[in-house]
């Protein structure tokens, strides 16, 4: 491993780590045992009912402490045997929490107005009160204690075990590489998103005909788990008298109904923006239409490199260089997170796909996972999670309840990141023509995503869960669905039969069990970052304070009144989302021009 996670443990399994799980559970059996003593909600209990609080957010940073730690072993060696089975125990600390919070849900929400309020206006609980309403809102919708408390159990079992088993899965998964001089490869799927970012699109083609025919031989496992997942919840919502199987994602990304209607209409009307650079690539490719395996890769015309893919240290150096530019702040930060080794980059056999951000709140440091292949995406991708990184840097200090901010907000940081260092590098004079027109076509790419890519995800899970509410889909007709969310958004851009019909089993954000619906909030995030961005490029380094209290708020507040109160916008509205999307514009017509 590249990173160093010695400030989680010394050792994996050592007397610290070990010492540490001991005091995890004292610490989770000292709760119990307040809650089982204080059964009754009024007046002379609340400082009992305040310690029980605290005593909960103290045992959420420990587990978020140790997660983190599993998460980032897990993820960089997934065949270890040892490391999967710790992460798997974990999630029985994971349920009594859960537990914790069903005791705390039901005791708020049968409490009185008049009780209620009281308790809030204790010293303690000053800055918890946004997480603590809540949870009374949330009592209207759970199912007896008893219950809840039996689905947190069963969760280890079941939602997080399918999760696991896929990561696993994952993990492990291999495919041949065919290359066009007949040569053959065996490729880690974990390198398989780069490869189909690879100039090259015999590459592109090799990688995505093998890397299917690995996701096909599991492809009976993969839809079982989803089937799994899905019945679950699909079960678990009815009981809880839930009117849609979106109300629990909606809830924990912190977005009414009315705001998703209107986001994916103006995804759906305005689709067209991205499509027309999907076009523009297929023209330089000499195509009618494009593929699935050339979404991600360079514009023909576009030369990353000189032809030899970049260092780490080079990409490094690049994102420093916006960084420092722009939001010195955050330049100082990442040059820090370098140096103290806060980074798994390297490529390896093992190693779990995909890229992310995690981070303790005890020792209120991050780590960032991704596997570097040298491509400009690879160079986007750090400064991504280094956005993610750096919000939870904002957070370092808070309450445990006050720095749970939804992945919607989290995906406008990460988003912030990445438009900082394409701007950067976009007015940086000591940057190249060549860097400059392959910065614009990733910017392209990033919309054909975010405005194409995620919605047809959404699409794809809201029919699949639909069908699913009437019994398991199978194989075929996932796939069916599959094709037909992407033929919806990205229309005749994308050739026919060109879909992927196997996204559904290679994407790892359908396999997450602590969160429904990972995609829109990728969408959410792109186009708030753009109109906190389009503020920054209006006030310049006057709005990097009021871009920092949007992330140290939000922990504690929703989707919609950050927006209306930082930015003055409206997201129920289709024309905000409509606004952001054509921001886009200019850059597409601009690598057009550049392209000639």
């Amino acid at each position: 491993m590249d990173w160093d996670l010695d400030s989680y443990f010394p050792a994996f399994d050592g007397p610290d780590y070990r010492g540490f799980k001991a005091d995890l559970e004292a610490a989770l059996a000292a709760v119990r045992a307040r809650i089982e003593a204080h059964e009754e909600f009024e007046p002379a209990a609340f400082a009992g009912w305040e310690a029980i609080l605290l005593g909960y957010e103290d045992v959420a940073r420990r587990i978020g402490h140790l997660s983190s730690y599993l998460e980032c072993l897990c993820a960089a060696d997934a065949l270890n045997e040892d490391y999967r089975r710790e992460y798997a125990a974990l999630a029985v600390q994971v349920a009594e929490l859960k537990k914790l919070e069903v005791s705390l849900v039901d005791v708020l929400g049968r409490a009185s107005h008049a009780q209620f309020e009281a308790f809030l206006k204790r010293d303690a609980l000053a800055d918890a009160g946004f997480v603590v309403r809540r949870w009374r809102e949330k009592a209207r919708k759970v199912m007896p204690p008893a219950e809840e408390a039996l689905a947190a159990d069963l969760e280890v079992d079941g939602l997080k075990a399918w999760s696991r088993l896929y990561d696993t899965i994952s993990g492990a998964l291999e495919f041949t590489l065919r290359h066009a001089d007949g040569r053959e490869e065996r490729v880690s799927v974990s390198r398989r998103r780069a490869l189909m970012a690879s100039p090259d699109r015999a590459v592109r083609s090799a990688a995505f005909s093998g890397g299917n025919e690995a996701w096909q031989s599991v492809e009976t496992t993969c839809a079982a788990a989803l089937n799994a997942m899905a019945g679950a919840r699909l079960t678990l919502s009815g009981r809880r008298g839930e009117r849609h199987f979106l109300e629990p994602a909606l809830y924990e990304h912190r977005m009414g109904m009315a705001s998703l209607d209107a986001l994916m209409e103006a995804l759906a009307g305005r689709a067209g923006v991205a499509q027309a650079m999907v076009r523009l690539k297929a023209r330089r490719l000499g195509q009618p239409a494009v593929a699935w395996y050339d979404l991600e890769a360079p514009t023909p015309g576009v030369v990353e490199t000189d032809g030899t893919p970049l260092t780490w240290e080079q990409g490094v150096a690049r994102v420093d260089a916006a960084f420092a530019r722009a939001y010195p702040a955050l330049g100082d930060f990442f040059r820090a997170s370098v140096a103290r080794r806060w980074f798994d980059h390297s490529l390896r056999r093992g190693k779990r796909p995909g890229a992310f951000c995690t981070g303790s709140e005890i020792t209120h440091e991050t780590r960032v996972f991704m596997s570097w292949e040298g491509s400009m995406n690879d160079v986007v991708t750090l400064a991504h999670e280094v956005g993610h990184a750096w919000h939870a840097y904002v957070l370092r200090g808070a309450r445990p309840l006050a720095t749970g901010y939804p992945s919607t907000l989290a995906e406008s940081a990460s988003t912030f990141g990445e438009m900082l260092l394409i701007d950067g590098l976009l007015e940086d004079p000591g940057v190249s023509d060549a860097v400059k027109l392959a910065l614009l076509d990733s910017q392209a790419r990033q919309a054909i995503g975010f405005l194409l890519d995620v919605p047809a995800r959404f699409e794809f899970e809201r029919s699949f869960y639909e069908e699913r509410a009437h019994g398991e889909v199978a194989v075929p007709r996932l796939k069916e669905l599959m094709v037909a969310a992407q033929r919806k958004f990205f229309g005749d851009a994308l050739a026919p039969g060109a879909e992927d019909p196997l996204f559904w089993a290679s994407k790892l954000h359908f396999y997450i069990a602590e969160v429904p619906f990972y995609n829109f909030p990728y969408a959410v995030g792109f186009l708030l970052s753009r109109a906190l961005f389009a503020r920054f490029k209006a006030e310049g380094a006057a709005f990097l304070p009021v871009y920092g209290a949007f992330l140290a708020r939000s922990g504690s507040a929703t989707c919609e009144t950050l927006a209306k109160e930082v930015l003055g916008v409206d997201l129920e509205k289709p024309a905000f989302w409509a606004s952001a999307i054509d921001s886009m514009i200019p850059s597409g017509e601009r690598l057009r021009a550049l392209l000639g």
